[in-house]
């Protein structure tokens, strides 16, 4: 009798540490589910304003993502990412860099959300009464210009140049900025006569005038492209927040600051 009883109040004891177990298992599922997943992002600094008004958007829908953001020359991300940095996602104002990332493994998912126009920006109180292209940006003695080598709408603005063949007569007067922004801010405060910038940038600012919209058959297409980082431990969340540029809530803020639809 006893050892039955003894018996019994065994296998309660070893049921209650099962429950115990199970109910400690299911409360670090519960933590883990809920916790807050903080994801980095590095953006074209094009997006910045843009960027701005769509980080809140998606974290009050995704309350257990925080959005961390840097902005840059695409160039620059690239190569930040080349080398290891602690990026979980990428948007890009270029293809070509994006295509790198990926033919190097070092991103995936490539897709563009967005597209944009270059523009020629003057100071606003500025008085140049040139009409034909060619002729009036070899006018300029100062002009600002993203780094080719880095910066897409330098790149962009490079083609321009040599495809109205003037860019051999306005190299010596050229002034390399580290992003489209400091092109915006060289021309805003009278540092330079002009430059090459997105309609974005030039919509931002009240310091400056665009005086010609670009043809875009004068230079490769402008496209904004989103790409996950192959390194990184958050790859549902990335993928998520980058399939939410494409959506119409993003797209929307998008085109307030001046962005096209992406195909």
């Amino acid at each position: 009798m006893k050892l039955r009883k003894w018996g019994v109040l065994a296998v309660v004891f070893l049921l209650t540490i099962l429950a115990a177990c199970g109910n400690s298992s299911s409360e670090k599922a519960d933590k883990k589910t809920n916790e807050k997943v903080d994801i980095h992002i590095s953006a074209a600094a094009s997006l910045k304003d843009a960027i701005d008004d769509i980080k809140p958007l998606y974290e009050r829908a995704h309350p257990n993502t925080k959005l961390t953001f840097d902005f840059g020359g695409s160039g620059q991300i690239r190569a930040r990412v080349m080398s290891g940095s602690p990026i979980d996602g990428i948007l890009f104002a270029s293809a070509s860099d994006i295509n790198q990332l990926v033919k190097a493994d070092k991103a995936s998912g490539k897709a563009e959300f967005a597209q944009n126009t270059l523009v020629l920006i003057e100071p606003v109180n500025s008085e140049n009464s040139t009409s034909n292209l060619a002729d009036r940006l070899k006018g300029y003695q100062k002009f600002a210009l993203g780094n080719p080598d880095s910066v897409p709408a330098g790149k962009y603005g490079k083609e321009t140049l040599e495809n109205l063949k003037v860019y051999d007569a306005m190299k010596d007067k050229i002034v390399l900025a580290s992003d489209v922004r400091q092109v915006l801010s060289y021309v805003s405060a009278g540092n330079a006569d002009a430059g090459f910038v997105y309609k974005t940038d030039a919509l931002i600012s009240d310091k400056v005038k665009v005086v010609e919209t670009v043809a875009d058959g004068i230079h490769s297409p402008i496209g904004y492209y989103s790409g996950v980082v192959t390194d990184t431990e958050h790859k549902k969340q990335v993928q998520s927040f980058l399939s939410f540029m494409r959506e119409a809530g993003a797209q929307k803020v998008l085109k307030k600051y001046g962005f096209k639809e992406g195909n």
